[in-house]
Parts: C-alpha cells; structure tokens; sequence
C-alpha cells in the first residue's frame, strides 16, 4: 500500500547548520541535533518536509538531502519595540511557504505559542500543531522565564492548543499532568549513526556540552583533579558567553589531565564516542540527553547523575551516582569491572531496538497520520 505524502514542517531555528552539516555548527544542543536527524528520517519515510530556520544569510529556501531548508528572521537584530512583532510575522511568512499539514515545534518558550497561532492563522485547511518537550522543565514553562511573563503566557498558549504534546520520558509525561493538566504520548528521539571508528580507551573519559550552570561541569573538574591517571575530554562551549563558562574554562586549562575541544566537527566528536571508555553526565536536569544516544550507539557506557526513567540503571547501560565521591569512584572503577564488557554490549543493542531513525521516524509518522485524521 502506498503511502500518502504527509506534509510536515519542523520550526528549528538554531538548526540550520546541523542540516546543511557545516563542520562546526554555529548553536550546539540536543534539541538542533534531534530536529535535522528527524527531519531527514521523515523525508526517508515518505514525507515531504520543510525546516524553518534562522536567516543567516542563506537563500530564502534551499534543499538538503531532500528537506527544504525555509529561512524566517535573523537571530540578532530588529528595532527594539517591535522587533517581537516584525519577528512573529516573519515566522508565520515561513509557515505559510512550508504549506504543511504538520508543523511541529521543540522546547518551551515563545515560538511555542507563536507557532501556535501561526497554525491557527492557516485559513486554506486545517493544520495540526504538535508540540515536543525537551526537557524535564518545560511540563512547568521555559527555563527562567518570569511566571507572569509573556514568554510564559505565549507557551502556555501555544501548549494548551496542540493537537498532539510529545514527552520523551514516563517522568515528563506524568509531570506535565500534574503540572498543566495536559496528555501527551511518549516517542523517543533518535540520533544518526557514527561514522568515525578508533581504538577504545578504558582511562579516557568524555563530557559533551553546553556550558551552563544546570550542567555542573564543575562537578567533572573536580574529578579530573582527584583522578590524575585518567585523561578527560571536554567538547563544548556555551551557546551565549557568560560569566560562569569563562570562569570554569579558565579553570580547566590549569588541569593536566583535561582537555578541552570546544566546538568540534561532527567527524571530531563521533571519534571522541567512538575513542573514550566513558561519557559522564554531571547535569542536574535534563530531557533525554542526546549524548546518551551518541555513546550508546558506539557502546559506550555512561556515568551519569542524571537518568530518564531509571533506564540506565534498569538496562544496565552504566552506572547512576549522586555525589561527586560517587562520581570519582565510578570513573576509577567501571572500566576495570566485569560489568564494562557487559554493559558496552547491552547499549549497543538497546540504542539498535529503541533509537534508530526508522524506528522513530515511523513512530512520529503514525502519530502524525492520526492526528490529521482526528
């Protein structure tokens, strides 16, 4: 049976880079990552897709491996007073090109409402808003807006009329009905297969991302110093400069034993996976953290803080700590036990059952069909 072509639009505005797969992407984070590969596993599934991005420049629409790249409003820039509004009009220009009958939208924050109405302003047919929650703290609103604000009042706008909410996680799920009173329906997200092969390490431990406090990278340097025998790579910069990230940084290059890439191609950070014995997770709130799927499709087993419903430790795919004692002893010791051959193999074969771009991109396709039936 053939299959309809469903038409869906994905509004990403940071992930212009990620999926023209320039070397080093001007924004880094889990959420770009997510959006391109998904965009690219739906085109493979039979959609036509489009991708709303940032104006960087590049012509108003361009193609990538088949997804139509449709540029809206610059980054930076606009006339303070009105910037809001000249900026909204030019997102809804962009959904009006993409001409969907799905536009989904991932993360909370004010293009969450805005797509919202930009869906509600389609007068041809009906379009279907779905919104995709990123992280654990958007079943509350965005991280750090004001409770009155307009950011927090244009998400909860745009969250309460989608037609279909998607959590990552049991935890998200549960915690958005308790918090807004909202359903959603658990899909995971998927991440692309590594290209770069190379000789494992067991003393080389890997931290991906972006530095900001809820990240507690200070957390890892702590370990680098108590753990001098073990090499520590640090790939990652802040997305915006801050005090925080200059400090630490600055911190870092006193430390032998770390050493940090900053911003790395995606051939330089598939090798980092592919190369080191461990990723180690200091975070105290994440989603589904997109590092995990990039380690456990090379096998490489986690030391986390910080675990999505309890399936590191359920599955076997690492170890859970709480404490930086308890981090330090997990970084010296995993690698030496019975259990690192064990769990290598066990994240391989669940990140294969759960997180392939086809077996997501159908999920989302199924949920999408439904949605536009409904």
């Amino acid at each position: 049976m053939v299959k309809s072509q469903l038409k869906v639009c994905i509004i990403g505005l940071k992930c212009y880079d990620h999926l023209a797969e320039k070397p080093i992407p001007q924004y880094l984070g889990g959420i770009e990552t997510q959006m391109a590969v998904l965009a690219r596993g739906l085109r493979n599934d039979g959609c036509e897709v489009s991708l709303i991005t940032f104006d960087h420049g590049q012509r108003d629409e361009e193609m990538f491996h088949g997804v139509k790249a449709i540029k809206s409003y610059a980054p930076v820039g606009g006339m303070r007073g009105v910037r809001g509004f000249t900026r909204a009009k030019s997102l809804w220009r962009a959904m009006r090109r993409a001409d969907a009958d799905i536009y989904l939208q991932m993360g909370a924050g004010s293009e969450t409402g805005l797509v919202a109405l930009g869906c509600r302003f389609q007068s041809s047919r009906a379009r279907k808003f779905v919104f995709c929650l990123a992280s654990d703290a958007d079943c509350q609103g965005p991280l750090g807006a004001k409770k009155f604000g307009l950011e927090m009042g244009l998400y909860r706008y745009g969250i309460k009329r989608a037609g279909l909410i998607v959590s990552q996680t049991t935890r998200q799920k549960t915690n958005l009905e308790a918090s807004l009173g909202l359903p959603s329906r658990i899909i995971p997200m998927a991440v692309a297969a590594a290209n770069a092969t190379g000789e494992r390490r067991a003393n080389h431990v890997l931290w991906v991302g972006r530095l900001m406090a809820e990240k507690r990278f200070e957390w890892l340097l702590e370990a680098a110093r108590q753990c001098p025998e073990l090499e520590f790579h640090v790939a990652g910069t802040p997305n915006s400069p801050s005090g925080y990230a200059a400090e630490l940084m600055a911190a870092a290059a006193k430390i032998p034993n770390v050493k940090a890439h900053g911003r790395v191609s995606r051939e330089q950070l598939d090798n980092l996976f592919q190369t080191c014995g461990l990723l180690c997770c200091t975070s105290m709130l994440e989603g589904f953290p997109t590092t995990f799927l990039e380690a456990w499709r090379c096998g490489l087993p986690v030391v986390t803080t910080f675990d999505p419903d309890n399936i590191v430790a359920r599955e076997g795919l690492g170890r859970v700590v709480t404490t930086r004692d308890e981090v330090v002893t997990q970084l010296r010791e995993l690698p030496k036990s019975a259990d690192y051959a064990r769990m290598t193999a066990a994240a391989k074969n669940f990140f294969t059952r759960n997180y392939s771009i086809e077996t997501v991109s159908q999920q989302f396709r199924q949920a999408f069909e439904e949605v536009v039936k409904a």
